[in-house]
């Protein structure tokens, strides 16, 4: 299709699914309709039909150290389902609107949201907010919600040293073993043990017994200040953090599928403990080897690391929880690696505190370890979990371990892990000193096979730019969707199914960022329209206005065939900001219409909009057009045909697109936010229930239509049984 006027290229708007669907029978176009006189159609139904509104919305979570931006989630249902003494995001529940704030913890913009979300409900998961969930009224067309950091949250918990110093593994056969739900070791047939991993080696040093806290904790002036994090750099990876994993989501699987750290140089190399967001005492060992990597658990020669890696975060997240002081880390506790050439004979022989070149260090996770010595060690008020006691977490893929559906007579795991996979996941933090690159190692774990955020424990390695590059924190992308519902019959009188073009819009926003040390931004967005089987007989177009508040660097339009998977680049054309995708839906049915905005500066909140409506060329250079209600028409499109028929419009005011009251609560057309596509193919968009009106399918819809948007604000969401 040739262009009209040349377009500068860019990068993501989407145009979602739109399907097309008429009245075979009953479409009957007067082209000299626009010559008839007004007929007295009576008082006009000033009711915009519209499902969205204009919301000042404040989110602040600057009660809390984040050390930058805050992924939130806005919902207008609670997602959260109880499971045991947690609860789990559900899935199935979609977000109606997300961003970050800024890098002080603060949102503070209008947004447009479904005018049927009354109670908000905001969500984070951000590895540094206790206060996952905040629930604000809309009021007045604004809403607020305000974390608070209670005295609970910001007690720091400190480690208890109350016991002996040890490093006797006599009391934690579980490190090695099966066990049985009461903690005893579990036995085969023969009456054997039965080991899946090597015995543990505790080389490192010794632990307080009572809190697992180890004497090896690196004390000042102890190694080259090079092997230790600066505040500028905890600062940078507790921010990277926050970006990478989202205690409600699961763990991308970019960073879970990553191979082992290897080291390009040879090195010292310290592990520094960042936290955990668990309930449990969990034991963390690493272990280290060249070349393949090892095929079975029993081929791992681990060497006790962390005894008791809870940092009590958990407990003072609950602030109902108490750990007794049981604390075996602090956060920003630190440990120097050793290198023990002979362990695989059992000898600490040679040991060094050099790691060589390409050496591969791997970790492993024991879930609840600590905790199983039968002693008060555990979290007060948590409920038996013991059937996830056989877990076995390892950062080296067929090297974790768990019972293919958890202990016998308890819930199966939600995510079994019969061919142990890894149970980590690795990536990077990269700032920049000077003019050079400094990349730091990430890992977090999973602690068990019941979810899949990866947060439970979770360190960082030095020294920098010592190990092969590791994921960079990947960009956000965040989405509303909607649909458009057209009668082609204007200005006249029909039926009213509202499918004669049914418009399924998506608008996707893609939040990343320049460097690691800058904000995330909108640097691009994405509009799609895809068109489906219709049964119009008259020739339609598809076009939209694009609003806009900030000009984009570039703008790039494509389509994409039906069943293809080419996305071919062309120029549509463009007059005064409105884009005429198709002259004839029909004969590109299936099409997936796509534009496409970059900016080079970064938007903080997209204010674009577009607003799709179905055409027809007239001569003379004029169009028939149908919007929703009250949306001014294009400049070419041909005015008289307003006041004439069943339109009751009255463009001297503004007012444009209007039935009669006497028409019945009905528009010509209407948008409907957060609306997805399926409740319409089992309705509107079934041939049979053709020129059956949609208050026959959606209960609600009369009422809404009658009390002009008050009452019933989630019709279209629930289609009659």
């Amino acid at each position: 299709m040739k262009a009209t006027m040349k377009i500068p290229s860019i990068a993501l708007l989407t145009i979602s699914s739109v399907l097309f669907w008429s009245c075979s029978d009953k479409d009957v176009y007067d082209s000299n309709a626009v010559q008839t006189n007004n007929h007295n159609v009576g008082e006009a139904n000033n009711f915009d039909f519209s499902t969205v509104q204009d919301v000042s919305l404040t989110v602040d979570y600057s009660a809390f150290q984040t050390y930058g931006q805050v992924f939130f989630s806005v919902y207008s249902e609670n997602p959260f389902v109880e499971e045991g003494d947690d609860q789990r995001l559900d899935e199935r529940v979609l977000p109606i609107f997300e961003s970050f704030t800024d890098a002080t913890g603060k949102f503070n913009h209008k947004v447009q949201l479904p005018a049927y979300a009354e109670h908000l409900y905001v969500v984070t998961g951000n590895f540094l907010v206790s206060q996952r969930m905040m629930e604000a009224d809309v009021l007045d067309g604004a809403a607020r919600a305000v974390a608070v950091n209670s005295p609970s949250f910001q007690t720091r918990a400190g480690v208890t040293r109350a016991g002996v110093q040890t490093n006797d593994l006599s009391t934690m056969p579980q490190l090695s073993y099966l066990v049985n739900e009461d903690g005893t070791v579990a036995l085969d047939a023969d009456e054997k043990p039965i080991q899946i991993y090597k015995e543990w080696s505790t080389p490192l040093g010794t632990w307080d017994s009572q809190s697992g806290a180890p004497n090896y904790i690196i004390k000042p002036g102890e190694v080259r200040s090079e092997l230790l994090f600066t505040e500028d750099d905890i600062e940078g990876l507790y921010r990277t953090i926050g970006q990478a994993l989202d205690a409600n989501k699961a763990c991308s699987e970019e960073y879970r599928n990553f191979p082992d750290l290897t080291l390009e140089k040879e090195s010292e190399v310290t592990i520094t403990m960042l936290g955990g967001s668990t309930c449990w005492n969990s034991s963390l060992g690493y272990y280290y080897y060249f070349g393949d990597e090892p095929q079975r658990p029993e081929d791992l020669n681990i060497i006790m690391l962390f005894p008791n890696t809870q940092d009590g975060h958990w407990a003072r997240m609950k602030s109902n929880y108490s750990y007794n002081g049981n604390i075996g880390v602090n956060r920003g506790d630190a440990v120097l690696l050793k290198y023990y050439p002979n362990i695989a004979s059992g000898s600490y022989e040679g040991a060094t505190t050099i790691f060589p070149v390409g050496i591969k260090i791997g970790f492993i996770l024991k879930a609840n370890g600590w905790a199983m010595q039968g002693k008060d060690y555990t979290i007060k008020g948590l409920s038996d979990s013991s059937r996830k006691y056989n877990v076995w977490g390892a950062s080296t893929p067929g090297a974790s371990y768990c019972l293919p559906f958890g202990t016998p007579g308890k819930a199966p795991y939600q995510y079994p892990n019969p061919n142990g996979e890894s149970r980590s996941a690795k990536f990077a933090y990269t700032k920049m000193n000077g003019d050079q690159e400094e990349k730091f190692a990430i890992v977090s774990f999973e602690d068990a096979c019941n979810d899949q955020d990866y947060d439970d424990v979770i360190f960082a390695l030095k020294p920098v730019n010592a190990f092969t590059p590791l994921p960079e924190v990947e960009e956000k992308k965040t989405t509303t969707v909607g649909i458009y519902a057209f009668e082609d019959l204007w200005p006249s009188k029909g039926d009213y199914d509202l499918n004669d073009v049914v418009v399924d819009c998506k608008h996707e926003r893609s939040m990343s960022r320049q460097s690691q040390e800058e904000d995330f931004k909108i640097y691009q967005e994405t509009f799609y329209l895809t068109t489906y089987q219709n049964y119009v007989e008259l020739v339609s177009g598809l076009a939209f206005t694009l609003l806009l508040e900030d000009q984009p660097s570039s703008i790039v339009m494509k389509k994409q065939a039906k069943n293809s998977f080419i996305l071919e680049e062309v120029q549509f054309p463009v007059e005064n900001n409105v884009y005429y995708l198709t002259s004839d839906v029909s004969a590109e049915l299936g099409t997936t219409y796509i534009l496409e905005l970059n900016y080079d500066q970064g938007l903080a909140v997209s204010k674009t909009k577009v607003l799709p409506f179905i055409y027809r060329n007239e001569e003379g250079g004029k169009t028939w057009e149908v919007h929703v209600p009250f949306e001014a028409p294009t400049g070419k499109m041909r005015m008289g045909y307003f006041k004439t028929d069943d339109d009751a419009s009255d463009p001297a005011t503004g007012k444009y697109f209007l039935r009669s009251v006497s028409s019945g609560n009905f528009p010509f057309a209407f948008y409907l936010a957060n609306a997805r596509i399926d409740k319409f193919k089992e309705t509107i968009l079934v041939r049979k229930n053709e020129s059956r009106s949609i208050d026959t399918f959606f209960e609600g819809y009369e009422e809404w239509a009658v009390t002009k948007g008050v009452q019933n604000k989630e019709w279209y969401l629930h289609p009659r049984p």
